[in-house]
């Protein structure tokens, strides 16, 4: 799915079909229709994409987009970095979509510059493309969000949440491991002061390059001084098949893409899904907390 922000159609398959690949070495599609994502404005300093990703599943829902290909576009793309496009096309999966579609513009053409030696040709919509239908969303009016057990679209305003009590913090996976999204967590834990008792932190870098340059900046260090679970780059407890399974009844907030239960290994623990800022203010306070309220 990531693919998407890169201007090129990405999605992803199952285990049934893997094996229908292996087997007859084709895969067949259907092609989607479009749901026009049209941005507009810029994302306040204390909300993230995944705050924006967390609002649109709440708005279209798990399966309002099934078989669609999210198209965004509008002014607010110009306010989105690579990090914060990959999160957006990421979680399109998780409102049923196909895929999510960034157009190529210079944010595209810098971040691939360097990484691939290889011609490419970006592709745009036709100028007379026909839409599913047009969602607009206002980057400005984007607030810290989170997703309750065991639904992605069962999203609520942080600021509205219970203050339950979190047992595990996770920080990592294709959605919320990247170099920026520590940054940010840290910026927290640092404005908090560390670690609640009794609170597991885990830090799973998306990649072996994420994790290189955490470890080069220093910044695995630091997670490490505040007591935190370092971890080798993947998916680790994400899909729930290796690395920090929870305990039973236990609480997890965590920058993955999917709560179902039994997600993360466990199917007697509840996972909640919410930004690195928010993940790292439940770690500082031991509960859901709108970061806001630890960075003040």
């Amino acid at each position: 799915m990531s693919y998407g922000a890169l201007n090129a159609f990405g999605t992803g398959i199952g285990s049934s079909d893997l094996a229908g690949v292996l087997q007859c070495n084709q895969l067949w599609l259907k092609v989607p229709g479009s749901l026009r994502i049209r941005l507009q404005g810029a994302l306040p300093a204390y909300a993230s994409a995944k705050d924006l990703a967390l609002a649109m599943a709440r708005r279209i829902g798990a399966g309002g987009a099934s078989y669609l290909a999210l198209e965004f576009g509008g002014p607010g793309l110009a306010a989105l970095d690579m990090d914060d496009r990959i999160v957006l096309a990421n979680m399109s999966v998780e409102m049923g979509a196909k895929a999510g579609l960034f157009p190529f513009d210079g944010c595209t053409a810098a971040y691939l510059a360097g990484r691939t030696a290889q011609a490419y040709v970006p592709v745009a919509a036709d100028d007379d493309a026909t839409y599913v239908d047009t969602l607009d969303f206002d980057l400005s009016a984007v607030t810290p969000q989170v997703a309750l057990p065991h639904r992605v679209d069962d999203v609520l305003d942080l600021a509205q949440a219970p203050a339950l009590k979190i047992g595990m913090v996770y920080l990592g996976t294709c959605t919320g491991g990247r170099s920026k999204d520590y940054r940010e967590a840290l910026d927290v834990l640092r404005a908090g002061g560390g670690v609640a008792p009794g609170v597991r932190l885990v830090v799973t870098p998306a990649s072996e390059a994420v994790r290189a340059e955490l470890e080069s900046d220093g910044l695995l260090a630091e997670f490490a001084a505040f007591g935190a679970e370092i971890q080798p780059p993947g998916c680790g407890a994400c899909c729930g098949t290796c690395g920090s399974i929870p305990a039973d009844g236990m609480r997890v907030i965590s920058t993955a893409n999917r709560n179902f239960k039994g997600r993360m290994g466990n199917r007697a623990s509840e996972i909640f899904l919410a930004s690195p800022r928010a993940c790292a203010s439940a770690a500082v306070t031991g509960h859901l907390v709108d970061p806001r309220e630890v960075a003040q």
